[in-house]
């Protein structure tokens, strides 16, 4: 009967384990404020990684008044960002940004002293998967 309760335990452990971390990060990630920084440049592919945007953050054009110190810390965030995407809304978003200049931004979850988290891409101010189905539809002007 004992050895049944301990190999119960070593089953739902992890489970619980993993499902107590979900709920938290979905909690910070709900609960904390939100931050928007203007991004610049792209390189979409990579042969190892696979289709990504790297992004830098451009700190000219971000408004730093969105911060509880009212200040940019741009010691806080990283020089760069990959932001991961599907294979085939890669291709089609790269030709986008090649052919126009485009209002790139990440949103991050930003709390205390924690590490800044990608909360989601924004171009034109809107989601990128969002932007990009209306783009699609609308013919290119050049």
């Amino acid at each position: 009967m004992k050895k049944q309760y301990i190999l119960t335990f070593c089953l739902l452990f992890p489970v619980i384990f993993l499902a107590g971390w979900v709920i938290r990060t979905e909690y910070v990630l709900h609960a904390a404020q939100t931050v928007v920084i203007h991004m610049r440049g792209y390189d979409p592919r990579d042969l190892l990684s696979g289709h990504y945007l790297h992004l830098e953050p451009d700190w000219n054009r971000t408004d730093c008044m969105q911060f509880p110190e009212k200040k940019c810390p741009t010691e806080r965030f990283a020089r760069s960002y990959r932001y991961y995407l599907p294979e085939f809304d890669a291709r089609e978003l790269e030709r986008q940004l090649t052919n126009s200049d485009l209002n790139v931004e990440m949103v991050f979850v930003y709390k205390g002293q924690a590490k800044p988290l990608v909360k989601d891409l924004l171009i034109e101010g809107k989601p990128w998967a969002e932007w990009l189905r209306q783009s699609a539809k609308q013919p290119v002007v050049r």
